[in-house]
This record gives C-alpha cells, structure tokens and sequence, in this order.
C-alpha cells in the first residue's frame, strides 16, 4: 500500500464520519483524481484481509467494519447502547456539557484519546446532538440535547452544578495546554 493510500485510511479512522474526496484532496494537497486512486488501492489492501472496508456514498467515503464481522460489532454496540453510561462516557458528556457547543477535535484534545464512538453512542442515546459549525459549514459541533436537560430537570446548561466554575477552569486548562505545546 503506497503513502498517500496510508495518509487516506489514518484520516478516514480518525474522522469517524467519513469525508468527501475534495476535503481528502485538499488535505492532502493531491487531486481528486489521485485520492479516487489512493482509495482505490486501500479498498484492494483491506479486501478479504481485514475487518474494514471502504463504504461510498456519492463523494463520500467512510472507513467501516466489513460484513464478516458485522454481527459482532453490532452485538458490541448493542450492550455498549444498553449498558450504564462508562466512565469515558461520562467524561465526554462532562466535557460537551461545560465546553458545548465543541468540536469532537476539541474532545479529543481535551480527554487525550479518540472520542469518535463514545460520541456516536451519546448521540445515539440521545444525549447530546450534533449541529453544523456556523463558522465552518463542513465540520459540526456537539452539544448537550434537550433530552439530556430534560433527565436531569435543567431549563439549560448554565443550571449545571457550578457551570461557571467548570467552564472557566476547562477554559483555563486550554489556554495553558495550548502554551505548553508551543513552547515545546
């Protein structure tokens, strides 16, 4: 599998929702023939030897889990769905509560790890909901939902316990984490 084919299948994991090609092609500074290609020998590298494949939809690609292996992950997701909210979970409903409306960028950064299917499971549960970037229409923010407000008996979320507070030291906790890394 050649470089470019690497940098598509990170990107497409990462993203977790998938990606148009033009968005591919400019971050990647090829064309959109070229990331057509790279795509084209990433499907050929995971087919028959790896529990991903390439879902397409219009210009739109996603990395999934294939078929063979289907049943498993939806047992998985099932349980996780069901289950009492983790720990990570909890932390990312306290990060989109106190930081909200946030990018999943920003909870990633702010938890360290991938966030991709803990939000997909909040949202899924209908805690949280996702709605466009009014200063960049092609990412989207999350946000608590009303049903979340609604469980624990809030008119908002500044009616959170010591919303202030919180969101203040979240704040704090990004600026110096921004400062850090640019002295390093």
């Amino acid at each position: 599998m050649n470089e470019l084919s690497k940098k598509i299948e990170a990107l497409l994991f990462v993203s977790g929702d998938g990606m148009i090609i033009s968005r591919l092609a400019f971050i990647l500074k090829k064309k959109d023939e070229e990331i057509k290609e790279g795509i084209a020998e990433l499907e050929k590298h995971l087919l028959g030897e790896h529990s991903f494949e390439i879902l397409k939809d219009q210009d739109k690609v996603s990395l999934v889990t294939s078929t063979a292996v289907s049943k498993l992950v939806e047992d998985f997701a099932k349980e996780e769905f069901a289950g009492e909210l983790t720990r990570a979970a909890l932390e990312t409903l306290t990060v989109v509560s106190y930081r909200g409306p946030v990018k999943r960028a920003e909870v990633d950064y702010i938890r360290g790890v991938n966030s991709s299917f803990i939000i997909r499971n909040l949202l899924m549960r209908g805690l949280i909901e996702r709605v466009r970037d009014p200063k960049d229409s092609r990412a989207y923010l999350y946000r608590t939902s009303a049903d979340f407000l609604k469980f624990l008996g809030l008119a908002s979320v500044s009616d959170l316990p010591e919303y202030g507070e919180y969101a203040q030291k979240l704040e704090e906790f990004i600026k110096e984490s921004g400062k850090e890394e640019k002295e390093l």
